[in-house]
């Protein structure tokens, strides 16, 4: 039988229908990547942001007495204290700060294990001057041993020119040998992305090209499906070609997925230059020779995981043989972390070794022509003998001619309307929330940065609103448009009574305090992990608000989070959860997912919104099941936002009402007495108030 190109794209595109007829296979090979970096991003800016470090906050050091602090910030500042020239040059240029502050309630070395301190200092002062200066580190943390190493140098280098002063002024011929400082050889590029990256792509490559060359393979031998091959007129290696190529295929939209979401990733949360360092970084011409990459090692490993999975009997048998060559590509990709390793010689033929090995010199801007060819080409040459030795172990069995499905059928809208969506569709959903809002939001406030002049705060209150519109707002839309689902029982956009109202506001009136003490509470706690600097940028935040108008900042604060976040959770997700879960399920999932979707901001995990956003959650979900409908839910979020808002705005004028917020974050007891009152009393409003006739819209998506 003659081979046509035709032939062939028809027999790929049904073994590719059959890797992609299940959606949790896009969920785990495609959309995983898109949720992965983001979060490791956010964790890696948390992690800076609640570290500091001597270049940006410098190192706090804690004394007992305002004398010890007085006499300690002295001495550092002394001129004479500062390393000489030719020192400060060999350490980079960068000259540590400290900064001294009293421990008040407590002892040095106490808040130095309480990780309130980088160190402690203990001065004994002997008639008026300090005669005995003790400097304490927290044993095992390394930023607290640089910072006792260099403020002790400091010290000694303070004394050493008191001794050089004293000495010339009692020898004047004194005098005695310079010191200079010179470089020599090439600078490390201190690329950490060259180090990396390529190790995390082959990993993700390697993980996306496994199950379909197992499910392709050994698992349609299990399901019996491959048993008509004998009697079918395709040669065998022509269905082997058209397993390879969707192989390939998906183990490289998975490479895609992962070098788009971690490009997209560093770049938009300013990552990037801070992990290439003086290397080339990751541009676009980068990213296009790390595509080109993968392609080829797609290619490669494809060929040598069908050349293991073409004989084994069962899905479990194949998993037994690539779980050792899984573990051992670890090895050769490990070899990207070590410096010193080039792309050159016998590493240049050795197969996985060349292509990490290539992709590190890409990063870096530093690729060998020679040792590159001979990467590419001998690449190629394995994944040929590979698939050689795949055709000659290929059984006889034939294709499976019984799926229709195909990638466009995950798109395309069904012939009739749905009342609601189902569970598989909010997992869709959800699975691309994330990534959307990290790279709209972060996309806006990139752009806003690299706007002339400096950021205007009302601006940025409406970039943030688009960012959740586009985000939350426009992908659960697209989601019912595309599944045909009828759009105000998606939503529960339904009538509901006044008493559901009425306790909205009451509920409102009293839950936006206990807000408040949550996030109170969580800083104290040291949930939150925001120092001294941090703060202050807050509070900076909020004299910005002063200045706008009240209007924008219930506008863009509290009426389209209200509006947006309530059709996105308690409308589209609640609906759908409602299907498959009983309705406190359905409350507790959505109210969870709400915390979590909160303490994603930008690029940061604010860890401490988790509580309250949750337990606001339960509320709205709660009012949403008992009404119904959404549109209570939505005056509730509206005004405990702007309560909330309007508070931060207006902190100093409230002195009147018997707080002090200036001198306590914390809200008086009178007001938090109060608060739980309103609270008691709209849960007994909205209890009171006779819930809906159950129509077939809230028995679909009630279960009443």
């Amino acid at each position: 039988m003659k081979l046509t190109w035709s032939r062939l794209a028809r027999l790929s595109r049904k073994e590719l229908r059959e890797t992609l007829r299940d959606r949790r296979t896009i969920l785990t090979l495609v959309l995983m990547p898109l949720l992965v970096y983001p979060l490791l991003s956010m964790a890696l800016n948390r992690f800076l942001l609640s570290t500091g470090g001597p270049g940006e906050s410098g190192f706090v050091v804690g004394v007992e007495t305002s004398d010890e602090g007085d006499w300690l910030t002295s001495l550092i500042n002394d001129p004479r204290s500062q390393p000489p020239e030719e020192i400060v040059k060999a350490s980079g240029g960068n000259l540590a700060e400290f900064k001294v502050v009293v421990t008040d309630g407590t002892t040095p070395s106490e808040a130095l294990l309480a990780n309130d301190l980088d160190i402690a200092a203990k001065l004994e002062i002997t008639a008026g001057e300090p005669s005995s200066i003790t400097v304490t580190a927290f044993n095992g943390d390394q930023a607290s041993h640089s910072a006792r190493r260099i403020l002790v140098e400091r010290l000694q280098w303070l004394k050493l020119r008191d001794a050089v002063d004293l000495l010339k002024r009692v020898v004047p011929q004194f005098d005695t040998f310079d010191v200079h400082t010179d470089e020599i050889g090439e600078k490390p590029s201190g690329n950490v992305l060259g180090s990396v990256i390529p190790l995390v792509l082959v990993l993700m490559t390697i993980t996306g090209a496994v199950y379909p060359a197992i499910d392709l393979t050994a698992g349609e031998r299990e399901r019996g499906t491959m048993e008509a091959l004998m009697a079918s007129p395709v040669p065998r290696w022509w269905l082997l070609l058209a397993k390879y190529i969707a192989v390939v295929t998906v183990a490289l939209l998975t490479a895609i997925a992962n070098l788009g979401a971690m490009y997209t990733t560093l770049t938009l949360t300013g990552l990037m230059p801070m992990l290439a360092g003086d290397g080339a970084g990751m541009g676009l011409s980068q990213v296009v020779q790390i595509l080109m990459l993968l392609v080829l090692f797609s290619a490669f490993f494809a060929a040598v995981l069908l050349s293991l999975t073409s004989f084994a009997r069962s899905f479990k048998e194949a998993q037994a043989y690539l779980i050792p060559v899984m573990l051992l590509s670890l090895a050769p990709a490990m070899l990207s972390l070590m410096p010193g390793i080039k792309l050159a010689g016998p590493l240049a033929v050795a197969p996985l070794i060349n292509i990490v090995l290539l992709a590190r010199e890409i990063l870096s801007g530093d690729v060998p022509v020679l040792g590159a060819s001979i990467a590419v080409v001998t690449t190629i040459l394995y994944a040929a003998a590979a698939l050689a030795i795949a055709a000659k172990l290929f059984g006889s069995d034939a294709v499976n001619r019984t799926s229709e499905r195909s990638i466009g059928s995950l798109f395309r809208r069904p012939a009739q309307s749905s009342l609601v969506p189902n569970a598989g569709e909010a997992g869709m959903v959800l699975a691309l929330l994330l990534p959307a809002s990290f790279v709209v939001s972060n996309a806006l406030m990139h752009w806003l940065r690299g706007q002339e002049g400096p950021v205007n705060v009302g601006l940025q209150l409406v970039l943030n609103a688009c960012g959740l519109i586009l985000a939350f707002g426009m992908i659960p839309l697209a989601a019912t448009y595309l599944g045909r689902h009828r759009y105000r029982s998606t939503y529960r956009i339904t009538k509901a009574r006044l008493g559901y109202f009425a306790g909205a506001i009451v509920l409102a009136l009293g839950g936006w305090a206990f807000a408040h003490e949550a996030l109170v509470l969580a800083d104290q706690w040291g949930i939150a992990l925001l120092n001294e600097d941090q703060m202050e940028r807050t509070r900076g935040l909020l004299d910005k608000w002063k200045t706008i108008s009240p209007v924008l900042l219930l506008a863009t604060m509290a009426l389209a989070p209200a509006v947006v976040e309530e059709l996105c959770f308690r409308g589209y997700l609640f609906s759908a959860f409602s299907t498959v879960l009983r309705p406190w399920q359905t409350i507790a999932v959505t109210s969870v997912l709400f915390g979590l979707f909160h303490v994603f901001v930008g690029s940061t995990l604010l860890v401490e919104r988790f509580l309250p956003t949750t337990l606001l959650g339960f509320l709205l979900g709660w009012l949403a099941y008992r009404s119904g409908s959404v549109l209570p839910g939505m005056l509730m979020h509206f005004l405990h936002n702007g309560l909330l808002e309007l508070v931060a705005r207006y902190h100093e004028k409230l002195d009147f009402l018997g707080a002090d917020l200036e001198a306590s974050r914390h809200l008086p007891v009178t007001w938090l007495a109060s608060a739980g009152g309103f609270v008691v009393v709209g849960i007994v409003l909205v209890l009171l108030t006779k819930r809906p006739e159950p129509t077939s819209a809230t028995v679909a998506v009630d279960g009443v």
